[in-house]
C-alpha cells in the first residue's frame, strides 16, 4: 500500500463514529496492517458457520446482516463485521452479503490480534463493536 493509500484510507475511518478515539497513528498501523479490496454487488462477504479468518471494516456501500436465511440488519459505511468471531475465537456466527458494491479493509486473523495488542484505542472501538453485534445477533 503507497502512503498516499493509507492516507486516504485513514482519512475515510476517521471519518467512521466507530474509531472517533482512535489517533491518526492508531487508524494508519490499521490501513498498513490490513488489505484495501472491493467486491461487486450481491457477493457474500462471510458465510455463518465458517471459521473466522477475517474481519472486515466497510468503507462504503451497504451490505445485509443474515442469520439461518433471515435478515437481522442492514449495515453501511463504517460497519465492522466478522470481529466477534475472531475475537472470541469461534465460528461465524451470521453471513453478511453486499447489496451495493463494497470498498473495505479487510483484516487477517493473523494481523487482528498482534494490532488490537499495539493499540489500546482500536481494541476498545473493535470490542464495542464486538459486544454490539453479539446483542443485536442475540436478538435475532
Amino acid at each position: 500500500m503507497t502512503r498516499s493509500d493509507a492516507r486516504a484510507i485513514v482519512k475515510a475511518l476517521k471519518a467512521q463514529p466507530v474509531f472517533k478515539d482512535c489517533s491518526d497513528a492508531d487508524l494508519t498501523d490499521l490501513a498498513n496492517h490490513s488489505n484495501h479490496t472491493s467486491i461487486p454487488a450481491n457477493w457474500p462477504l462471510i458465510n455463518q458457520d465458517t471459521p473466522a479468518d477475517a474481519c472486515y471494516v466497510i468503507l462504503s456501500g451497504d451490505a445485509k446482516v443474515m442469520v439461518k436465511g433471515e435478515q437481522v440488519a442492514e449495515i453501511t459505511s463504517g460497519a465492522v463485521v466478522g470481529e466477534a468471531g475472531l475475537a472470541g475465537h469461534k465460528l461465524r456466527n451470521a453471513s453478511v452479503y453486499s447489496t451495493t458494491p463494497l470498498d473495505l479493509l479487510h483484516i487477517d486473523a493473523s494481523e487482528f490480534g498482534p494490532l488490537l495488542e499495539r493499540r489500546p484505542k482500536l481494541k476498545e472501538a473493535f470490542l464495542s463493536r464486538t459486544a454490539a453485534a453479539a446483542e443485536a445477533t442475540a436478538q435475532a
